[in-house]
């Protein structure tokens, strides 16, 4: 019988295939794994900032620059709130720091931050704002 030149791969041609496919395979894996960890990584850090400015938005709706009823600075505190539980485990602290003296002039900004920590406790985000407030 006559055998042709392209009867196909021989076991060295396969097995040398294989070796280097496998190569490149342990190279690429622990970018791999490093890309889902940062991935998720990234969707917890958004879960958390959605969450931070989902409480924010109440307070500064309530509190407008320039509002067409007098606002207060005690009002403003009263919102403050602690362990306020939102999804996946996360919560969230809400601090106004202490109002201006009434001597201080008003209207003035009083600064307020919105800390989200995972289940574990771990602080994963904090934001920072000033609201205006017309009196003490």
């Amino acid at each position: 019988m006559f055998q042709r030149a392209d009867d196909g791969f021989s076991l060295v041609e396969v097995l040398i295939a294989m070796f280097l496919l496998s190569m490149i395979a342990i190279a690429v894996l622990p970018l791999l794994i490093g890309a889902t960890r940062l991935s998720v990584a990234n969707k917890d850090l958004a879960t958390a900032t959605a969450f931070a400015n989902a409480q924010l938005a109440p307070l500064k709706a309530a509190f407008p620059a320039e509002p067409s009823a007098p606002t207060s600075c005690a009002a403003l505190r009263a919102m403050a709130a602690t362990d306020v539980a939102g999804p996946q485990g996360i919560s969230a602290d809400i601090s106004v720091n202490a109002c201006p003296a009434a001597s201080g002039g008003y209207p003035a900004s009083v600064p307020v931050a919105v800390s989200v920590s995972d289940a574990q406790g771990v602080e994963r985000i904090t934001l920072r704002t000033r609201i205006m407030v017309g009196a003490p």
